[in-house]
């Protein structure tokens, strides 16, 4: 009869068979843990901006904006985005910009895979001739130098409005960072109707021209023996505009002559018949006193002997100043 193993023996192989079991199952549990974490897309590395593309060579950034930095600065922001050094030029630009920084660069922030690189730093800059020059077209051309320029409006009636005049500073001097346009503005106007006049003539609200309506302005009475009537300008206006000729209800065979004159200079004279008009636009630049004289010619029989000459829309054209500062008081 076979003899049974003592019960220590048994007890020992039973401890040692379940340290076998357990170091198994840690094994299969560590190797699936494993796996699980090389596999999770949430605990993998992050790739780089720059990486290996599948011809072996490095990616790189879009063209960073380096304006604003200094010339160091600049390269090594260009070198981390993947750029080699030897790509980049340095050129001298005309700006307002500080001294040192860069001004502009070619090409522009977001550029993929630039093949050269140019980083223009600020040189000393003239202001520029802008004379006669539109005013748009001188705010570009001051922009490009780094130059942000006010503008400054002042009515000449020489200049077309919105030309430049001048500037702060003047052409040939140093740029500024802000300098200052002088530019051509739009004339502010008064009725002439506003002064006083000393004489015969008086105003008109409606009436017409060779069937053109007018909405105000003077209405002289000529007659055969010459009538005159002055205003006092002020040396302050530069413009007088208008609209001259007989009024359409006078009689038709109506022959008139008009003569204005600016501080005794003579610069209006033409005879009119019925029917015509003509649009007046004289200088009256540093004038002080404008005078109208007006007569008829040659009336024919039957006709009253009289004609009256309209001034139709009659204005004085200056700068806003120049009209604010008149004293129209009697």
């Amino acid at each position: 009869m076979r003899k049974s193993a003592p019960r220590w023996l048994r007890l020992s192989s039973a401890v040692a068979m379940l340290c076998v079991a357990s170091l198994a199952v840690g094994l299969i549990v560590g190797w699936v843990a494993r796996g699980a974490l090389l596999d999770d897309p949430l605990t993998a590395a992050p790739e780089s901006d720059a990486h290996q593309n599948p011809a072996g060579g490095v990616d790189k950034l879009p063209m960073p904006d380096v304006r604003g930095l200094t010339e160091v600065d600049a390269r090594q922001v260009i070198s981390d985005a993947g750029y080699d050094p030897a790509l980049v030029k340095i050129s001298n630009v005309p700006s307002v910009l500080t001294t040192g920084t860069i001004a502009a660069q070619d090409p522009v922030a977001g550029t993929k895979n630039p093949t050269a690189i140019t980083l223009s730093l600020p040189a000393p800059a003239l202001m520029p001739d802008l004379a006669g020059k539109p005013l748009d077209e001188a705010s570009r051309t001051l922009s490009s130098l780094g130059a942000q320029p006010l503008v400054n409006r002042v009515y000449d009636p020489n200049i077309t409005p919105g030309s430049i005049i001048s500037s702060e500073p003047a052409s040939g001097a140093a740029l500024t960072a802000t300098p200052t346009l002088i530019v051509a503005g739009a004339p502010d106007s008064i009725p002439l109707a506003s002064f006083k006049a000393i004489g015969n003539c008086g105003t008109i609200s409606t009436g017409s021209i060779n069937g053109a309506p007018i909405t105000g302005g003077i209405s002289c009475n000529a007659r055969s023996e010459a009538s005159t009537t002055f205003w006092i300008l002020g040396r302050t206006l530069n413009r007088l505009q208008a609209v001259v000729g007989i009024e359409d209800r006078a009689d038709k065979d109506s022959r008139a002559r008009v003569k204005m004159t600016a501080d005794g200079k003579v610069i209006f004279d033409e005879e009119f018949t019925y029917g015509e008009g003509y649009n007046l636009d004289a200088d009256v630049t540093n004038v002080l006193r404008l005078e109208i004289e007006v007569t008829t010619v040659g009336a024919a029989s039957g006709t009253s002997g009289s004609a009256p000459i309209v001034l139709g829309n009659a204005t004085l054209l200056g700068s806003a100043e120049a009209i604010a500062a008149l004293d129209l008081n009697p």
